[in-house]
């Protein structure tokens, strides 16, 4: 009799578990997604504030200071541009895993019906 109860609670134990390790292969690679992206943006913002920072020590004269408000005008432009894409870029990865997750629920909940 414990012989055939075994195999049975291994596979219920199996079909309990799956869907736990399924949720945890998704979260790690959401999470190593959105750190790769945050680590991209993070850069491009630094090397934006390093350039206006090197252009900054170059102002020596009305002219240069003239060109560098320029670049600065410049710089603000293509830095909102770059952040509405970021937030734009992080809602349809939230979007993804939501959805990534709500399908594992979907069809983890088929499993226990």
């Amino acid at each position: 009799m414990t012989d055939d109860a075994t195999p049975q609670t291994s596979e219920q134990s199996q079909n309990l578990l799956a869907p736990i390790i399924k949720a945890n292969k998704l979260s790690a690679a959401n999470l190593e997604t959105l750190v790769n992206f945050q680590m991209s943006a993070l850069q491009s913002y630094v090397d934006t504030a390093i350039g206006r920072m090197k252009a900054a020590a170059e102002i020596s004269d009305p002219t240069s200071l003239q060109a560098f408000m320029a670049g600065q005008v410049e710089a603000m432009a293509s830095l909102q541009r770059k952040f509405m894409d970021d937030a734009r870029i992080l809602s349809e990865l939230t979007a993804r895993f939501k959805a990534e997750f709500d399908q594992l629920a979907r069809d983890s909940l088929s499993l226990i019906k």
